[in-house]
């Protein structure tokens, strides 16, 4: 857990705390010992616990879907990349030369400059005109027969397919859980210690310890999934673990 964690759920809780001692020593006792009050106050906290479940299970559900989904496209990427490299064995030996080190810089590429980048939302440009340059050079790839130039034809497939595998990955940059589910979540993770903080008489320590258990859990819980939201930047992301496979298996094809 990074430090910036830990200090909020520290301030989580000093704050759970502080409002049940204000809610303890300003808030009238006859209005938190009224039973119509009372009443109010749990079935109110029953359905908050509720939505608060239902909008948590929700976001999670959203942002392993994408983590997933982003791994799937990374996958897909490098083992389209193995797929090129090895379509390209067929080629003479100029343009085979040539795809084969475009595709190991774009490769590494991805992983030393894109990556970082990702994890900051944007792209890098070096990645793009590399594939770029692959896509003009199997184009430009004119077979001595109709063999080779087949051969060149199932080459672009492979790149078309890499291609394909970026631009879904590049989109699953920018996927999180909506603003609005963040919303929701926080507004009833507060209300769900307020109302927990109204129903405590008296200031006891099995009171604080009751109300910081909460605020530690709850801040606990929204740290977490704060660690999924982003695949590619987050406390938990997608690694380039199948574009590294595919660097290796370039020196064995």
């Amino acid at each position: 857990m990074s430090l910036s964690a830990i200090v909020l759920a520290a301030s989580c809780v000093f704050v759970s705390i502080l409002t049940l001692f204000l809610m303890v020593r300003y808030v009238p006792q006859r209005w938190r010992e009224g039973s119509g009050l009372q009443d109010g106050i749990e079935h109110f906290s029953a359905l908050n616990r509720t939505l608060f479940s239902f909008i948590l299970a929700l976001s999670i559900v959203s942002a392993g879907a994408s983590l997933s989904k982003a791994a799937d496209e990374v996958s897909s990427e490098g083992s389209s990349l193995v797929n090129l490299y090895w379509a390209t064995r067929p080629l003479s030996e100029k343009p085979r030369a040539e795809v084969r080190d475009l595709a190991r810089r774009y490769t590494a590429t991805v992983i030393d400059e894109e990556w970082p980048a990702m994890a900051e939302g944007r792209s890098s440009p070096g990645a793009q005109a590399l594939y770029d340059e692959l896509r003009r050079v199997l184009q430009d790839t004119e077979g001595g027969s109709k063999q080779e130039q087949t051969f060149a034809r199932d080459s672009l497939v492979a790149l078309r397919e890499v291609g394909d595998a970026r631009r879904a990955r590049m989109l699953a940059v920018s996927q999180e859980v909506p603003n609005y589910l963040w919303i929701g979540l926080i507004l009833s993770a507060v209300l769900l210690v307020a109302t927990s903080a109204l129903q405590i008489q008296t200031l006891t320590w099995p009171g604080v310890l009751g109300i910081g258990g909460l605020a530690l859990l709850l801040s606990s819980v929204l740290t977490l999934l704060s660690a999924m939201n982003h695949p590619f930047g987050g406390g938990i992301h997608v690694e380039p673990d199948s574009l590294e496979f595919a660097l290796n298996r370039f020196s064995v094809i």
